[in-house]
């Protein structure tokens, strides 16, 4: 007797969005198939998915990951590094179109009991490798982006929160077209001391970077690149 195939949610973001009609779609697989096979379907099709990572149900997987009926697989290229949402009084992630400012980052860090709050505020440069870049559009696949910045703030808090985890963390990165000068992330933490404070806002900087599913586009004056990015995740 032939097993059921099973039936899984697609969806393809930055640079694999453009090669199909559309970014989401459902497709059927063989039972027992990983996401591996799921690819190589897919590369049939025509798309080319190579170099690229793959996430089931937001989180990172490897290629030998078994699929499951209903699952979301998204296939994601290398990352180039949030609607808000808090994790408890300490941690508010977002991923949003709304310009980002530093007023709401001091609004959720200055507490009675903190007396530091350290900040980063990254803004779309331009020149970048010599040429002039007149926009970028970010490009982010948001869900899975907001549990990875809640997961980031939270290995903060263990690294530098000291024993009772006393660390607040805001998270806000941008997603949609973006002009030089305009504000594409902001990194804030409040903590008792400043050191931690300090400590904890350089070590955010690197590592949401390379964690965050969030993809540029950049527009030149003579035409249109990808920024290259890293790979957080095994790849196919």
């Amino acid at each position: 007797m032939t097993s059921t195939p099973l039936t899984v949610q697609v969806l393809l973001f930055a640079h694999l969005s453009r090669q199909v009609p559309q970014p989401e779609f459902s497709v059927q697989v063989p039972a027992g198939s990983t996401v591996r096979d799921l690819a190589q379907q897919l590369e049939g099709r025509g798309l080319d998915l190579s170099g690229c990572m793959a996430a089931v149900n937001e989180s990172y997987a490897t290629p030998d990951t078994p699929l499951q009926a209903g699952d979301e697989v998204a296939f994601l290229p290398p990352v180039a590094g949030g609607s808000g949402e808090q994790a408890g009084e300490l941690t508010s992630a977002q991923v949003t179109a709304d310009p980002l400012s530093l007023q709401a980052a001091e609004q959720f860090l200055v507490r009675p009991r903190y007396g530091a709050q350290s900040y980063f505020v990254g803004t779309v440069r331009s020149p970048n490798r010599g040429q002039t870049v007149t926009l970028i559009e970010y490009e982010a696949y948001v869900s899975m982006a907001e549990r990875v910045l809640r997961d980031v703030a939270a290995q903060a808090r263990e690294r530098f929160g000291g024993e009772d985890g006393d660390l607040a963390v805001y998270l806000a990165h941008r997603t949609g077209r973006l002009h030089p000068a305009e504000a594409s992330i902001v990194i804030g933490v409040g903590s008792p001391h400043r050191r931690a404070a300090l400590e904890a806002v350089d070590w955010l900087i690197e590592h949401v970077k390379a964690v965050i599913p969030v993809w540029k586009l950049e527009e030149l004056e003579d035409g249109q690149r990808w920024v290259e990015g890293v790979r957080p995740a095994q790849t196919l």
